[in-house]
């Protein structure tokens, strides 16, 4: 057996080429995990960020809630779906149980700062989910000078 133009892995006493071996095929199909993709969620004029990094983004207009949440939760290939929070505080609460019932998409849900400087809404979720995660508690915030804790140096 020589090179790398052998497809088989039984060892011959001749080289088989290319194009006379027979590739396997593959016995199973993929499965529908690895087709699902991801989607954001937003209010008109708060997509631009999502779309300059390559993300599905669908724009909710007030009003729009309901139609919008029933298309994207409907859709089988959406595996997760990022919603602004104030955004999901609109949509229908019985399409958003259907589809933690059925388990996907997953939702995920994000605060965007509204003013510059703002601290992001998200520490208090972050807080808790390390709470959870190693059993106390800790203070987030922001460095003081040198990169130490609440402004100590």
């Amino acid at each position: 057996m020589t090179g790398s133009s052998t497809l088989t892995s039984t060892p011959t006493s001749a080289p088989t080429s290319a194009s006379t071996a027979t590739p396997t095929a593959n016995p199973t199909p993929p499965s529908p995990a690895h087709s699902l993709r991801v989607a954001v969620a937003v209010r008109p004029g708060d997509d631009l960020g999502f779309r300059l990094a390559g993300a599905e983004v669908r724009e909710v207009s007030p009003g729009e809630e309901p139609a919008a949440f029933r298309a994207l939760l409907a859709d089988p290939r959406l595996g997760v779906l990022c919603v602004e929070e104030a955004l999901l505080a609109a949509a229908p609460a019985r399409l958003l149980g259907r589809a933690r019932a059925r388990g996907l998409p997953v939702l995920l849900p994000f605060a965007l700062p509204r003013r510059w400087g703002e601290a992001g809404r998200g520490q208090a979720w972050v807080a808790a989910l390390i709470r959870r995660a190693i059993g106390y508690g800790v203070k987030l915030g922001s460095t003081g000078p040198g990169g130490a804790p609440g402004g100590a140096t």
